[in-house]
């Protein structure tokens, strides 16, 4: 499974990573699962590939995986469920040659087949190898070892490609955005205000924030104005000590953004308080009207 990462924001990123998780259990065996992502500059674009077998115990249809990438420093993350369907593969006659993509460009797909997975463009007059034929379609390379399929009527023979022939990802897919202000991260009061923006490119399903393991807010976006938008504004209440605030914004429910951060309740003359160690405790210390 290849995956491009490209960094929208407006920073570097710092200790990031890629990783996969299997979902399906017995039957499907990871090998490269996990790719360091650091120090990816404004606009840098990183290509990785992800390896594993499917063995023939594996009773499902599909394989089923987990892709996560994550910046630990920055705590910053995004996931997403993938299901890859698993299906016998149509003969490829062997053929050789040199072709290249015709004045409108050349849809890349995974399979010689009209419902295959468009993943990429070949700008027109890029010249690729070619490695077999079928269906109306051909195979051909696109170095590493990485192959497609290009509808044959979009080809025509001639060119000189390269090692690396260049194509345009046509997949491209954003998690939503989080906006969010800088957060008080320190404060004496037992409240604090979250607020911020959600966005999505597709479709955003909704917004809500953790306090610990707490669900302190919640709202769908299913109705709303702007089916791709919207503002939020919570008011969170605080323990003593340390707080551990999530926000988490959703495409679907396999496809999530969350953002990360720490907020300190201190005592009323500034002093540091005890955090409690568990969320039993915080709430014992709310029915003896503290605060």
């Amino acid at each position: 499974m290849y995956l491009t990462v490209k960094n929208i924001g407006k920073g570097r990123s710092f200790t990031s990573q890629a990783k996969l998780r299997n979902l399906s259990g017995e039957g499907l065996l990871l090998h490269d699962g996990r790719f360091d992502l650091s120090n990816m500059m404004p606009g840098d674009t990183r290509r990785v590939a992800f390896t594993f077998d499917v063995e023939p115990q594996l009773q499902d249809k599909d394989a089923k995986v987990e892709l996560s990438i994550r910046d630990d420093d920055l705590r910053e993350g995004v996931d997403e469920k993938v299901r890859i369907p698993i299906v016998d593969p149509m003969p490829v006659a062997a053929a050789n040659g040199v072709e290249h993509a015709k004045a409108g460009g050349a849809e890349l797909r995974n399979a010689p087949d009209a419902a295959g997975h468009v993943f990429a463009r070949l700008p027109a007059s890029t010249a690729v190898a070619v490695l077999g034929t079928a269906n109306g379609y051909t195979k051909v390379a696109l170095g590493d070892g990485r192959f497609a399929f290009a509808r044959s009527s979009e080809l025509e023979h001639g060119g000189t490609p390269s090692a690396q022939p260049m194509f345009e990802d046509a997949m491209a897919h954003a998690p939503p955005a989080l906006e969010i202000p800088q957060p008080q991260l320190a404060t004496r009061d037992a409240h604090t205000s979250v607020r911020g923006i959600a966005s999505d490119d597709a479709q955003l399903l909704d917004a809500y924030i953790f306090v610990g393991a707490r669900k302190v807010f919640y709202r769908s976006n299913r109705n709303g104005a702007d089916p791709r938008r919207m503002a939020f504004d919570a008011d969170v209440t605080l323990r003593p000590g340390v707080n551990v605030v999530t926000v988490v914004a959703r495409e679907n429910p396999d496809t999530t953004t969350r953002r990360t951060f720490v907020v300190r309740r201190d005592g009323p003359n500034g002093e540091l308080l005890p955090t409690p160690k568990t969320d039993d405790e915080l709430s014992e210390t709310a029915a003896n009207g503290e605060e």
